[in-house]
């Protein structure tokens, strides 16, 4: 047995002890639960500016064929603290090809700041666009107006730059990916948290598809999640192997007309 291996299994035998010595009932609930359990760990509790701004994030059940849907806020304004961050859209059906989709940056005053024509994958689903870096970078304290055209459709929102404060990026260092999450949506930092959010659901379903149980299990105790790794010991296949992320998709997405578990299916 190399080490590894030997290793690995040790530290699943610790996540193992350690999740039964602090729950040591759960698994058995679950065994015995005949639907899916109503049991979470924290759940991401993203706390937006008290502040609201005129946008467009629109219905997504919308007759026309071009619709597409700016994910953002309910108040349509979101904290940044990076320089160049990621703008997120949903696309309730695959959207044709021959329509090119346009970025505009504006600042306070209506004055563009940058504008492009971006490619974008217009299959159904979520989708992003990133600030470039050779982009005139977002300034700290200023607010800006966002909007993505496609045809005659756009949806814009508002977004702001905020210094991060010392004691936060303290906390983030040393922080696991999904506390990072949960941090920063307790700071209201709304585009960081949908991205980091984002990225961690994918490399997680990716490593998940093919690790062994161990694996799994230490996958799951390294990113926090207790109730995904008690339920697969447990023999419970009803529920999602990342139930934990999907609550935090359905904390943070707010749009009342979407249906949330479509989002946060996988492709």
């Amino acid at each position: 047995m190399n080490v590894t291996k030997l290793l690995l299994q040790q530290a699943t035998l610790n996540v193992l002890v350690a999740l039964t010595m602090v729950q040591p009932g759960l698994a058995a609930m679950l065994a015995d639960s005949p639907g899916e359990p109503n049991l979470r760990p924290q759940v991401l509790a993203y706390d937006p500016p008290a502040r609201g701004a005129p946008g467009d994030r629109t219905d997504a059940g919308s007759r026309d064929p071009h619709n597409f849907l700016a994910l953002i806020p309910a108040t349509n304004f979101g904290w940044t603290a990076i320089a160049h961050p990621t703008f997120w859209l949903y696309l309730p059906a695959s959207l044709p090809d021959d329509i090119p989709f346009e970025f505009v940056l504006r600042d306070e005053h209506q004055e563009v700041v940058f504008r492009t024509v971006f490619e974008l994958e217009k299959a159904a689903g979520i989708a992003s666009f990133s600030l470039p870096p050779n982009s005139p970078p977002l300034e700290t304290g200023k607010k800006y107006q966002w909007c993505f055209l496609y045809g005659n459709i756009s949806r814009h929102g508002w977004v702001e730059r905020v210094e991060m404060k010392p004691e936060i990026l303290v906390q983030l260092e040393t922080a696991s990916l999904r506390e990072r999450v949960l941090l920063l949506a307790k700071h209201g930092l709304w585009y960081e948290t949908l991205t980091e959010l984002v990225a961690l659901r994918g490399k997680l379903l990716s490593q998940l598809q093919t690790a062994t149980l161990e694996e799994r299990l230490l996958i799951y105790a390294e990113n926090d999640l207790r109730y995904e790794a008690l339920a697969e010991l447990s023999g419970f296949e009803k529920i999602s192997s990342l139930a934990t992320l999907d609550a935090d998709w359905e904390a943070l997405l707010q749009h009342p007309f979407v249906r949330l578990h479509g989002i946060v299916s996988p492709r």
